[in-house]
């Protein structure tokens, strides 16, 4: 049994360890996780990819045939730090609950990953499957730390991913797809006193923005519901008094299947084109990020007993996850059976005064140790 002892000083230093993100500087943690697996001889390699970031990859077993435990180490920003009631790099417990940024998003499921490691090894536990320990950076912007784990073959013999992403321990088997779209508009200046001599960008974006609803694709996810927009951002025009040249918004497509992407994509371009043809301003697109969508497809008994476990302990439903994970960078092209699931609830992700409950934690460690020993031991 992982007990308190085990896991939550593990966290508690994880949470004083600043891994902001910008500037997502995560070597102190890294190399703090590797000397923790170190002591144990467990052992441990750090992935530098770039300055000032790593990922740390840890492993338990010999097979071939491998199980992939995942988390970030990476946060948002803590904001304002004085208007956190605790502060958000102390770590302070208070009626068992555990303060600080990340405690949540996602140090509690990262330090129940090392717990887990360290029991097996400590118990001795004989596995048919090699139990790996990836910890990412840049989960926060871009999810640049799994792309490089993929890409140096993370994934190869891999037949289940955990990603601990926090879902106050109900089972997650789906997320939405990211796709970002950039929409520039090019008008023509002039004195604000004789409009009609200028073409406004800004008039021509308002024309635009409405249409980028009609975008989003009537398909309803069962589980997820409807893909959705939100345009989180607009500027243009220089002085209130000068007919605007450019304009620019962003759109924040979330989609519920990742078939539903190169519609969209067409759609926009669609009009797009249209717009360019009736004038008088002009437009263009710019993809800036995409992520798929991802789903579980089939339930290998590791799924099937996660599932029975989340159940026990009063998590009967099965989740969609409306933000993206570091999964999505994993399973396209290889199609494993995954989960996304560990401790902390949704109303604390990027909060200020984050908290996770400490019993959670400790449930969720003993919850993933105990599927392992029951679904691969020899």
């Amino acid at each position: 049994m992982i007990t308190e002892e085990d896991v939550i000083p593990i966290l508690k230093e994880l949470i004083k360890i600043k891994t902001e993100n910008p500037p997502g500087n995560t070597i102190g943690a890294v190399n703090y996780i590797k000397g923790i697996f170190e002591k144990f001889g467990i052992e441990t390699k750090i992935q530098n990819y770039a300055e000032e970031r790593a990922n740390v990859i840890a492993h338990y077993g010999d097979s071939d045939e491998t199980v992939i435990l995942t988390g970030h180490l990476d946060t948002v920003p803590s904001g304002d730090e004085t208007k956190w009631k605790y502060p958000p790099f102390a770590a302070e417990e208070h009626e068992g609950r555990i303060y600080g940024r990340g405690s949540t998003d996602m140090k509690g499921a990262d330090a129940a990953f090392i717990a887990i490691l360290i029991a097996l090894k400590k118990n001795d536990i004989k596995l048919k499957k090699k139990i790996i320990f990836l910890g990412t950076s840049d989960e926060e912007i871009g999810m640049d730390g799994a792309v490089a784990a993929k890409q140096e073959g993370i994934m190869k013999g891999c037949e289940f991913v955990l990603v601990g992403e926090p879902t106050e321990l109900q089972v997650g088997i789906a997320e939405k797809g990211t796709f970002w779209v950039k929409v520039k508009v090019y008008g023509e200046s002039a004195h604000g006193s004789t409009p009609h001599l200028g073409i406004s960008a800004i008039e021509g974006a308002t024309i635009l923005i409405p249409k980028m609803k009609e975008v989003i694709p009537d398909f309803i996810h069962e589980i997820m519901g409807k893909s959705t927009l939100n345009i989180g951002k607009i500027s243009g025009g220089t002085l209130i008094n000068v007919v605007p040249e450019y304009c620019e918004f962003r759109c924040d497509y979330r989609l519920v299947a990742d078939n539903l992407r190169e519609g969209v994509r067409s759609k926009i371009k669609e009009i797009i084109d249209d717009f360019n043809k009736t004038g008088p301003a002009r437009a263009e697109i710019e993809m800036i990020h995409e992520v798929p969508a991802i789903e579980l497809i089939r339930e290998d008994e590791v799924v099937k007993k996660l599932k029975k476990k989340a159940i026990d302990l009063g998590r009967e439903k099965i989740i969609g996850l409306n933000y993206g994970t570091d999964g999505a960078m994993l399973i396209p092209d290889y199609n494993v059976p995954f989960v996304i699931m560990g401790p902390g609830k949704l109303d604390q992700l990027h909060v200020t005064d984050e908290y996770t409950e400490k019993q959670e934690v400790i449930d969720y460690a003993n919850l993933v140790y105990d599927t392992l020993v029951e679904t691969y031991s020899e």
